[in-house]
This record gives structure tokens, sequence and C-alpha cells, in this order.
């Protein structure tokens, strides 16, 4: 599951621009999506390497932080020949963001891993005989 689309990247960066950067990498010289689909997808699965260790995934629901810091390591892999410094640093903030959220000092506004206790008082209890053989027991029965 991505959790940004093409037109969250166009929202942050302009179709013209994104037209640009996805045109040198088709075969006809057009502008395709599905080379900016393939860098959300790359992204995503970024992303959900840092997000596995706390919360159980797929998300449910993606907040917008998520979204963005999905759009910026995106556009960091579609400028791949030459990014610019600013691009750079967002990717870099971005790594970090992700660091602190793995670690657990950063709440990115998602459900937790932890799974709330049960309710109800008809919950499975399991108790099993003492063991046939221990030990201190040597030889047959």
């Amino acid at each position: 599951m991505n959790y940004a689309t093409v037109n969250d990247l166009c929202a942050r960066y302009t179709r013209t621009r994104l037209d640009i950067l996805t045109r040198p990498k088709t075969a006809d010289g057009q502008p395709d999506d599905a080379v900016a689909e393939q860098a959300l997808a790359d992204a995503s699965a970024f992303i959900d390497g840092y997000l596995a260790a706390r919360f159980v995934l797929p998300l449910t629901v993606v907040p917008s932080l998520l979204k963005r810091q999905c759009c910026v390591v995106a556009w960091f892999y579609l400028n791949e020949s030459q990014p610019t410094e600013q691009i750079t640093a967002a990717y870099r903030d971005t790594v970090r963001w992700l660091e602190q959220v793995r670690d657990g000092k950063t709440d990115p506004g998602v459900e937790s891993r932890t799974a709330a206790s049960p309710d109800g008082e008809n919950l499975v209890q399991v108790q099993s005989d003492a063991p046939v053989f221990s030990r201190k027991q040597k030889g047959f029965i």
C-alpha cells in the first residue's frame, strides 16, 4: 500500500516538474505516471521498514504527516541523478524523523502495535497435568 499518490506529488511539487522528471525515464520520452507510482511504492516500502518495528502494517489510516514524508522520499528517488541540496536535506530530515518514530521518540499519529487487553469474562485458560517424565524419574513407568 502506498502512503501517497501521484496527485499528492503533483500537489506538493507541481505537475510540470513531475512531468519533467518522469519524461527521461520512459522509452518514448513522454511523461509517465508509472515512473512516479514506482517511486512512491519504493518510498512506501522504505518507510515500512521503519514502521514495522512499532506498528501493525498495512496501516488502516495514513496520517497526513506520513503522506508528506512519502512524497519527500519519492521526490528524492525521482531526482536521483541530480538532487539539489534542498531535496537532499529534506530527505535526510525525513530519515531522521523515521528513525525517531522507530525508536519511539516521535508519534506519527498511528495506532501502536501493542494490543489492547481483551474484554470479557469468558477467557480461555489452559491447564495441564503434571509431566509423565521428569529429570528425577529414571527408567520405565
